[in-house]
């Protein structure tokens, strides 16, 4: 019995001897000094949350009160807190592009988003970084919550802020984040100031609002992605008049539903049951119902000359889980690498 004892003890210790040497030898071939875990895919699923960033909030009193155009007006714009993602690494001696987003608490965490799954933004934006695919920083991120509740019974303020360019809701809405929120931002955190730094991002009428808002200001916004996107006949009408205004911008779209024989199926259990809520809308029938329109502004821009990414998503649906398969295609036009 002790033999076999002295016998378990030599062979563990030869065995880590072995594994020492092992290591001893791949460090003097050349390897770095400390061991660094392979870079994950870059692929969706992307992480969840903040992903090494902060979140900062900004309350009403400093945004909202302050703000004596239109979009001062309770009536037109309630207040709400105001969240900034900072990526990881922040600090106040560099510099940081800005990407302000629509709905802004669906896009981060699936804890916040209201069908239980979020865009997975920031875990995109974070693993575009490992792979060194961005210009630059990465950028802060404005976390601009979409209105809750209704104006009147039936009529949502949502669906009144990121409406149709002219109407009043709308514009006070775009006044207020391009006027009040902007210079802000850019007094309080680490930012590029200019146009060319600065883009919007939102998906079904929050695409909308992000077209709006860079044709509006376009002194302050050098670019939109527009996921899903619904446009009024409005805001089509004048971005079709905007083209010469559209070639210096950064221009993204997509569209998903029923392309070629590759349908939305009718239900998708991953769309229905997630950790946050029981059930959810699929919503299998609004992106092919938005085709039509989607497509009209890319043939418009494409024989206009100008330049801009459109994507079609075969099967694609129109909710949270479906843009963050793909949310990595905007935030690499934007902000990749030429």
């Amino acid at each position: 019995m002790q033999r076999q004892r002295n016998f378990c003890v030599v062979f563990i210790w030869s065995r880590l001897v072995c594994s020492v040497v092992a290591l001893s030898s791949y460090s003097l071939r050349g390897a770095p000094a400390q061991w660094k875990i392979p870079t994950r895919e870059l692929a969706a699923p992307f992480p969840d949350g903040p992903c090494g960033g902060s979140i900062v909030t900004i309350p009403p009193s400093d945004t909202y009160a302050i703000d004596t155009r239109l979009a001062g007006n309770e009536f037109l714009l309630k207040p709400r807190p105001i969240q900034v993602w900072l990526p990881p690494g922040y600090s106040s001696q560099a510099r940081y592009p800005v990407l302000y987003c629509h709905d802004g608490q669906n896009a981060v965490s699936d804890a916040d988003s209201w069908t239980g799954r979020s865009w997975r933004l920031t875990g995109a934006l974070t693993r575009l970084a490992d792979h060194n695919k961005l210009q630059g920083n990465l950028p802060i991120v404005v976390l601009l919550p979409s209105a809750d509740g209704d104006l009147l019974p039936g009529v949502r303020r949502r669906h009144l802020e990121y409406g149709d360019m002219k109407s009043p809701f709308a514009e006070a809405h775009v006044d207020f984040v391009a006027l009040t929120v902007k210079p802000l931002i850019d007094s309080v955190f680490s930012t590029y100031t200019s146009s060319k730094d600065t883009y919007a991002v939102g998906t079904s009428m929050g695409g909308q609002a992000s077209l709006h808002l860079m044709m509006r200001h376009p002194n302050k916004f050098g670019g939109a992605a527009c996921l899903s996107p619904f446009f009024g006949r409005t805001t089509l009408d004048n971005a079709k008049n905007s083209c010469d205004l559209m070639k210096s911008k950064k221009l993204y779209l997509d569209i998903g539903g029923d392309i070629g024989e590759k349908k939305v199926p009718f239900f998708d259990v991953l769309d229905h049951w997630t950790n946050e809520h029981f059930w959810n809308p699929g919503y299998w029938w609004l992106d092919t119902q938005l085709q039509p329109v989607v497509e009209d502004l890319h043939r418009t821009l494409d024989a206009a000359g100008v330049p801009h990414l459109y994507l079609e998503i075969p099967g694609g649906r129109h909710n949270e889980r479906a843009w963050s398969l793909r949310i990595d295609k905007p935030l690499l036009h934007l902000f990749g690498k030429q």
